[in-house]
C-alpha cells in the first residue's frame, strides 16, 4: 500500500512539474514578447533600417516557450504518457 501511494505521489509531482514548466515558460514568453514588441515598434518607427535586427530579438522569447514545452514533454514521457 505504501509503495502504491509513493508511486502516485511521484507521478503526481512529475505531472504538476510538467504543467508548471509549460505554464510559466509560456507566461514568461508572452510577457517578454509583449514588452519587446512595444519597444520594437517604437524603434522601427524611428529607424526602419533596424527592422531585420529587431526581428531576431522578437523571436528569442519563443525559444523560451519551446524549451518549456520540451521539458514538459520529457516529464510526461518519464511518467509514462506515451505508453
Amino acid at each position: 500500500m505504501a509503495e502504491a501511494i509513493a508511486a502516485l505521489t511521484s507521478e503526481g509531482g512529475l505531472a504538476i512539474g510538467a504543467g508548471i514548466a509549460m505554464g510559466l515558460s509560456a507566461l514568461a514568453a508572452a510577457w517578454s514578447q509583449g514588452t519587446l514588441g512595444a519597444a520594437a515598434l517604437g524603434t522601427v518607427a524611428e529607424r526602419p533600417e533596424m527592422e531585420k535586427n529587431i526581428l531576431i530579438y522578437i523571436v528569442l522569447p519563443e525559444v523560451l516557450a519551446v524549451f518549456g514545452f520540451l521539458v514538459a514533454v520529457l516529464l510526461w514521457l518519464k511518467i509514462g504518457g506515451a505508453a
